[in-house]
């Protein structure tokens, strides 16, 4: 099997992976086998991901750009969701903010293009899990050929986008499942979807997919990403909503 198949079979198994056989020499290799473990899963995309948003998250981890991911359909789930037993391995919770496009984006375009084909926006969190046993040894390339440690997204009700960048901008916390209150990134460390989601058009642009209407895309983390145990985990943007979701165990717990 190659790489990308044992990627594409631990994401459907739960894994973990130890290793990989030829491990990525640069980020172009690791696109390739992301590419390759997605065709290989054959679902259709259904939004996108994106980490490392911000100029420190990027030179922490040795990159120079954002990385990218597609969010496959049956990934993206409504807030309230109970996760059944064992759907995860060892989750981090991320805290972050959805735009939904009412347009297609297929070229490159500008923080307000962005804003112009977005329907609204929502609250979300991530529940990033790896299919490597251990992820922190792995190293950033190897992180992006496993689809951004993509595997779950629960998202809140769309709300007008007019109000998006003062929601990105203010206070929130992540509530954990052992009840641990995590609060805001930095303000260098917080990110701008318009800005996420307009290098987002650049890079689907160049590999030839284009972002369809109704895309939901994720734009990076407002807190810190954090591993979560079982129970119930919410994301509250204070004066605005909140959205959560609940973990009842975890594989191998």
């Amino acid at each position: 099997m190659t790489d990308a198949q044992r990627l594409a079979a631990a994401f459907v198994s739960g894994g973990p992976l130890t290793e990989l056989t030829q491990p990525p020499a640069d980020v172009a290799a690791a696109y390739e086998i992301q590419d390759a473990m997605r065709a290989a899963l054959g679902k259709p995309i259904a939004g996108w991901k994106l980490a490392q948003t911000v100029p420190p998250a990027q030179a922490a981890a040795g990159l120079d750009a954002p990385t990218v991911s597609p969010l496959l359909e049956g990934m993206i789930y409504p807030d309230g969701t109970e996760f059944p037993a064992d759907r995860f391995l060892s989750p981090e919770a991320e805290a972050e903010i959805v735009l939904e496009l009412a347009d297609a984006i297929t070229a490159p375009a500008t923080p307000d293009e962005v804003k112009a084909a977005c329907a609204g926006y929502r609250l979300a969190i991530e529940m990033a899990d790896s299919r490597y046993a251990d992820k922190p040894s792995m190293g950033a390339k190897a992180v992006i050929a496993d689809m951004n440690s993509s595997n779950a997204l629960i998202i809140g009700e769309l709300r007008p986008i007019d109000g998006m960048l003062a929601v990105a901008r203010g206070p929130l916390t992540l509530t954990l499942g052992d009840g641990t209150v995590l609060q805001p990134l930095g303000a260098d460390w917080r990110p701008n979807p318009f800005e996420v989601v307009a290098f987002l058009s650049q890079f689907a642009t160049a590999r030839g997919h284009t972002l369809e209407a109704g895309a939901v895309i994720t734009t990076g983390t407002h807190t810190k990403p954090t591993r979560t145990g079982p129970g119930t985990i919410t994301a509250t943007f204070e004066g605005v909503g909140s959205v959560s979701c609940k973990v009842p165990a975890l594989r191998g717990a």
